[in-house]
């Protein structure tokens, strides 16, 4: 099995290192080739699944040959948007953790100032490659503020918004997919129910429709986490478009208010 694996990593090396296969890929598809390095690249530089927990702060204060090639997940909130393929997330503003760049091979959609769950493989910041390998055109400024330290090259972004977020500005987050997690304020029926916002004082409850679990495996109070759609509540639509039998109540009580349209919500220990 060693020798197989050593084997593909010398071969994916090489193929990278082949120029002409490098630019045949870019001008016949630049997605392909996207993925191909997200996959490629890290089979150079063996590692580890996924670290979890790992924090900005560490990510970039740690010594290069500590996270270097790795892959890590950090959570953090999205603080500069410098494009559709880069930003920088901050970690906890408590204890002021240092921010880190992503580039976000994946395209998926960020919310400035939201909360998110990135996985990815730490690089070292060359500016020439980095804006060749991934289109981008990064501002002077950040070739001053990065060179040298670490970046993420995310292969997952996952927005991760408080309930009160989506409940106190839903439209930066509509026909977005979020995994929003809260207490369950109040149980309305079978499919609906509402999260509260412990981290904001006086904050809107959050109405969560659809994957539900089974009649009393959820009570209030207890913590959930969602998966799920969030667009604005239309009773006709949703009955609609999902095949719910919407209680009238709900209707006078949210109409055009945000609702998260869940896939699959789980109970927290």
């Amino acid at each position: 099995m060693r020798n197989r694996l050593s084997k593909n990593c010398v071969l994916n090396c090489e193929l990278i290192r082949n120029g002409s296969f490098v630019q045949a890929l870019w001008k016949t598809n630049g997605t392909i080739a996207l993925a191909l390095f997200a996959v490629v690249l890290p089979a150079c530089t063996p590692s580890p699944g996924p670290k979890a927990g790992t924090t900005v702060s560490e990510v970039v204060n740690a010594p290069n040959a500590d996270l270097i090639g790795k892959t890590v997940t950090v959570s953090g909130e999205v603080e500069k948007i410098l494009g559709p393929k880069a930003f920088t997330i901050e970690g906890n503003r408590l204890f002021n953790d240092p921010e880190v760049l992503v580039v976000n091979a994946t395209e998926s959609p960020i919310v400035k100032d939201s909360l998110v769950r990135v996985t990815g493989t730490v690089r070292q910041f060359l500016r020439s490659q980095i804006e060749s390998k991934f289109d981008l055109d990064l501002a002077q400024e950040f070739e001053v503020e990065f060179r040298g330290k670490p970046v993420l090259i995310a292969t997952t972004v996952v927005l991760t918004p408080r309930p009160g977020e989506i409940a106190e500005e839903p439209n930066q987050f509509i026909s977005k997919t979020v995994t929003v997690s809260g207490k369950v304020a109040k149980v309305i029926s079978p499919n609906a129910l509402t999260l509260d916002d412990k981290e904001l004082v006086g904050g809107k409850e959050l109405l969560v429709i659809g994957a539900i679990p089974a009649a009393g495996s959820i009570d209030e109070g207890k913590t959930v986490q969602v998966i799920g759609s969030v667009r604005k509540f239309v009773t006709a639509e949703i009955e609609r478009d999902f095949d719910f039998d919407l209680q009238p109540d709900l209707e006078v009580e949210y109409e055009g208010k945000p609702v998260v349209i869940a896939q699959s919500s789980q109970t927290m220990e």
